[in-house]
């Protein structure tokens, strides 16, 4: 049974439900408007405090905000009267969603991904509103990220021969296209949880130097579990991939909705099929160390507008 607001003191003094026959009317409008006034005016305020606590239970669940190469920027792009804009940063569609919670003004708000190349500076957000278009910035602040050195025994893992890059070249392909996956989607929430019990190991954006050759930067977090263990979904949504990659091993891809994915990697053993409505926490596999990996572990990644973002933002403070 859904708990009713509470009713502020000005209300509760005069009228409690809970005791019969508990109101008598000492007065009318002729006789002392002032109170009268004063309670009707309480009884508003309690009908908004209502309708203001439904508001926020209906809050979308959004990732913390981190305006910085590899994090989140969440940007006011209309007003709540107005029909929801459609977005895209770069040509590229953008979560656009209306929120309200804590001390932010109502309103349509988009949700956008941040590269990890991205220069500091202003960044620009198409908003086409009723047909027409103008444009939106925000501001991206610089992050430095550590350097990781790591060494492979399997070379080809760094420097792979002819046969692998074609194999690499038709999977860069196709995951190119699950990337680029959208569905709307109601129920979006960047409510997440850690996919594994394990300790964080490598952290995300470190940028990587493999067997002494710069490569590209780690754009997931890895959780550091032995071969066997139970991997859940971070969240509801579909199974939108699964497969075995050369670098990401046994993999499977879910979409949450609104261009939000996430990526599990490195498994042993994959127990979702393509397809596949699962919910947050359910098992989807186990871990392993299948691919480019130097131990057993849970490589998770998340995906927002195609971009990979700093999975730490959707997980709840500890």
């Amino acid at each position: 049974m859904a708990r009713s607001a509470a009713v502020p003191a000005a209300v509760s003094s005069r009228f409690r439900p809970d005791q019969k026959n508990s109101v008598k009317v000492a007065c009318t409008a002729a006789r002392c408007p002032d109170r009268l006034t004063r309670f009707l005016r309480a009884a508003s305020v309690a009908f908004l405090l209502l309708a203001d606590a439904n508001t926020y239970s209906h809050a979308t669940p959004l990732p913390r905000e981190a305006r910085v190469p590899g994090g989140v920027a969440i940007v006011r792009v209309a007003d709540a009267t107005a029909p929801a804009p459609a977005v895209t940063r770069e040509g590229v569609r953008v979560w656009v969603t209306a929120h309200r919670a804590g001390k932010e003004t109502p309103g349509w708000y988009a949700v956008v991904g941040i590269p990890l190349g991205t220069a500091p500076g202003q960044q620009a957000l198409n908003v086409n509103e009723n047909g027409v278009d103008r444009k939106v910035s925000f501001k991206v602040t610089g992050k430095k990220y550590p350097v990781q050195k790591l060494t492979f025994t399997n070379k080809r893992m760094v420097e792979p021969n002819a046969d692998d890059v074609v194999r690499i070249e038709r999977e860069g392909k196709h995951l190119g296209q699950v990337k680029r996956t959208w569905r709307d989607a109601p129920d979006t929430s960047a409510a997440f949880q850690l996919p594994a019990n394990g300790p964080l190991s490598s952290q995300f954006g470190l940028q990587r130097v493999l067997n002494g050759k710069p490569r590209s930067p780690h754009a997931g977090l890895d959780v550091a579990v032995p071969v066997g263990t139970p991997i859940v979904s971070a969240a509801g949504g579909i199974v939108l991939d699964t497969g075995n990659y050369y670098f990401n091993g046994n993999t499977v891809w879910i979409d949450h909705g609104n261009g939000l994915l996430s990526l599990y990697c490195h498994l042993s053993e994959i127990n979702v099929r393509a397809g596949d409505r699962v919910e947050k926490g359910q098992a989807i596999g186990l871990s392993g160390m299948t691919g480019r990996v130097t131990g057993p572990h849970l490589h998770w990644a998340v995906l927002l507008n195609t971009v990979m973002v700093e999975p730490t933002l959707f997980l709840a403070r500890e």
